[in-house]
């Protein structure tokens, strides 16, 4: 292990030896980023809480989103550009599927049931990061810096499926209709629903970026990790902290102005 990391350590020093002498950037050089890309996200903490029970809750995991825009950097010095950015990402996040059963009054072997499936929180915001760029070699750059985000919209998305679940004969399962009535054959019994979710959250998000990215002949590779500070949660008497978590893979194109 020491072995491979002191060879890691030689490449590196290497690398950044071997681009020393080669072309720096001119100090005053602008030049505009246009970006898309894509990201994993999910809200640390936000979670759904079963209706049957007190104590049980499942908790939402990363979902992949995108994101694309545009940056502008100064170069401050030869090594080290300055770049702010707007930048429209779908962050979302997602739930396994759960279903909850209740003992129907009177009965011992049959239970109504509700099944969620496909659970996901769309999140839209309009990110504005503003990073200090630090170039390793003329292709290497470590970045890092602070972002605002501000939520455009917030939607609770999931499918849903009801019936009547007969413990003794479990191969028979009655659905129900739009009217909680048993379905004939051939009725719908899955339905999509749609659940505005902005106002659960407060709107302006406050996160720490950083990154590497590789350049070349103009092409920008970046890989980014978003560190969430703000505490989303505005749902009353509800002491959990919401905070963001985003991973994101971007592809950008270096024009000189």
């Amino acid at each position: 292990m020491k072995t491979i990391s002191r060879l890691l350590a030689a490449l590196l020093v290497c690398a950044i030896s071997t681009n020393a002498n080669a072309q720096k950037r001119d100090v005053g050089e602008w030049s505009i980023i246009p970006k898309v890309g894509v990201n994993l996200a999910k809200l640390k903490g936000d979670k759904i809480g079963l209706v049957d029970s007190d104590d049980k809750f499942i908790d939402f995991s990363y979902k992949l989103g995108y994101e694309g825009g545009a940056e502008v950097e100064y170069m401050v010095h030869d090594r080290i550009g300055v770049t702010l950015g707007a930048m429209y990402a779908m962050q979302s996040e997602k739930a396994k599927d759960f279903h909850v059963a209740s003992k129907q009054d009177g009965s011992d072997n049959l239970y109504d049931f509700t099944k969620a499936e496909d659970i996901r929180v769309n999140m839209g915001f309009l990110n504005i990061p503003l990073k200090c760029n630090v170039y390793l070699t003329d292709n290497i750059a470590l970045k890092a810096g602070v972002q605002f985000g501000f939520m455009l919209s917030a939607k609770l998305k999931y499918n849903t499926v009801s019936g009547l679940y007969d413990k003794l004969n479990p191969g028979k399962i009655i659905y129900y209709d739009a009217e909680g009535k048993p379905a004939e054959e051939g009725t719908k019994v899955y339905f999509s629903n749609d659940v505005e979710m902005k106002d659960a959250y407060k709107h302006i998000d406050i996160s720490i970026p950083v990154g590497v990215s590789y350049e070349y002949e103009n092409v920008i590779l970046e890989a980014q990790y978003r560190i969430g500070l703000s505490d989303l949660n505005d749902i009353p008497h509800d002491s959990n902290k919401f905070r963001s978590s985003v991973f994101s893979f971007s592809l950008g194109y270096r024009l000189p102005l």
